[in-house]
């Protein structure tokens, strides 16, 4: 099984990448005129792919905002465009601020549910990216939740937590799945 998440993990690079796109707001201006869906505080965002090859990547999110409406950071789970990953059929995707150290994996968990580990994949300008293959397991915490935490080193052997509302997640991720059953 660990060999298995390793392929998985290995590939998701490619959908992580679109993930990270969307999660730091910039598909809408690679797709005009595509407004993502309101679940409380969840968006839903289904554009059509700007090139016929590519797999059409659904994805609904979440950010933390400063007092200031800047965004910290970013939570966003999407379908999996492996059409092999029945296992793990959603990618969570977490955008972290700069300044986090890489040495020590990420973690997201609901409230005492099992912690799922994340794995940074990079960082950019606009923050780290770390993701995760998701199962059915995990799917129902987060259904089932109020809080999603992402915990991450900031070194010194401290942590910090970023919390996101899962407010609006069942019903956003029922969308999705109901998306993905019509293509």
């Amino acid at each position: 099984m660990a060999h298995r998440r390793k392929i998985v993990l290995a590939g998701l690079a490619a959908g992580a990448v679109t993930v990270w796109a969307v999660a730091a707001g910039a598909q809408e201006a690679q797709s005009p005129g595509v407004a993502p869906e309101k679940f409380k505080a969840w968006e839903l965002l289904c554009p059509q792919s700007m090139a016929k090859d590519k797999p059409r990547i659904c994805e609904v999110r979440t950010f933390i905002t400063s007092n200031e409406g800047v965004r910290l950071g970013a939570l966003a789970i999407a379908l999996n465009p492996d059409p092999g990953a029945q296992e793990m059929p959603m990618i969570a995707t977490a955008l972290l601020p700069l300044g986090v150290d890489l040495t020590l994996m990420p973690t997201l968990q609901v409230g005492e549910g099992k912690p799922l580990p994340l794995q940074f994949r990079r960082c950019l300008q606009r923050g780290c990216e770390a993701v995760a293959a998701v199962g059915a397991e995990h799917l129902t915490v987060l259904r089932a939740g109020t809080l999603a935490k992402v915990a991450v080193g900031i070194g010194g052997g401290k942590n910090a937590v970023f919390e996101f509302s899962l407010a609006g997640f069942t019903a956003a991720h029922d969308e999705i799945k109901r998306r993905a059953r019509k293509s």
